[in-house]
């Protein structure tokens, strides 16, 4: 588990571009050890362009990133120490559910023994431990989806887990099941996780916190419950919930607060 911070980071996908228009406008945040959290809003308002400055694929225009308080803003993303999980199910075709799920630790030469334990208690929690001998190719996407997961899970050394709006390629009557599994093996295991979604509601399942964008930037942090229920702006109040929350406009006055002309 670790604290990732951004410090002072934005990013312009062309250079010379006035600060205004970069995809991500200079921000800070700190993500803490052991949480979840989830970027949401629309397309292209900048989340993942975070996902992946943290990840390391996107160097920033400006800024640091820290890991632990370790400046890694010039570190590739195979030194980083991340686990990441894509909208599509990146798993070895060839390999067993077992072998996909020891592949990391055998790279880093855990012993057999470790290994085996590793992967049976991470394949229980993933409810896959009755097919851990079956072909990772004749599963189904949602479970291909939960390898991938198990893969960042079954290293106890991972930095942080980076999740790409995952459930894209789910059927919608798995979803819900799917987001519950996965909020309970990160209550399980409490890796450091930043989940990327476009769905309000995936956000707000999985999420102990939630951070809303817009237009490269952070609207607003807070828990599920903060945001719906004191949201600080319009913008927030309209994107989280539904129906949308409603908004009148008034007149104050002498101390008297009216409903305005027309309403």
């Amino acid at each position: 588990m670790t604290q990732l911070d951004i410090v002072d980071v934005g990013h312009s996908y062309t250079p010379g571009f006035e600060e205004e228009r970069w995809a991500l406008k200079p921000l800070g945040l700190t993500f803490e050890a052991g949480k979840t959290y989830a970027l949401v809003g629309p397309s292209g308002c900048g989340k993942t362009t975070l996902l992946n400055i943290l990840s390391g694929l996107v160097r920033p225009s400006q800024g640091q990133v820290l890991f632990d308080g370790a400046d890694v803003t010039a570190l590739p993303t195979k030194a980083r120490n991340i686990a990441q999980v894509f909208q599509f199910p990146v798993i070895y075709q060839a390999m067993t559910v077992y072998e996909n799920l020891a592949f990391p630790l055998q790279c880093r030469r855990w012993d057999k023994a470790r290994i085996d334990a590793k992967v049976h208690q991470v394949a229980e929690a993933l409810d896959l431990d009755d097919r851990l001998g079956q072909p990772a190719r004749r599963l189904t996407a949602d479970d291909k989806q939960l390898i991938s997961l198990g893969r960042g899970l079954v290293r106890d050394d991972v930095a942080a887990v980076l999740m790409d709006e995952p459930l894209t390629v789910i059927d919608p009557q798995l979803k819900h099941s799917l987001r519950r599994k996965i909020r309970e093996i990160t209550e399980q295991f409490r890796p450091t996780v930043i989940y990327v979604t476009h769905d309000q509601y995936e956000a707000m399942s999985i999420a102990q916190e939630v951070l809303v964008m817009k237009d490269g930037r952070a609207m607003q942090q807070g828990t599920p419950e903060q945001l719906f229920e004191a949201p600080s702006s319009t913008y927030v109040g309209y994107f989280i919930g539904s129906p949308a929350m409603n908004f009148l406009t008034v007149d104050r006055a002498h101390g008297n607060v009216t409903l305005g002309a027309g309403t």
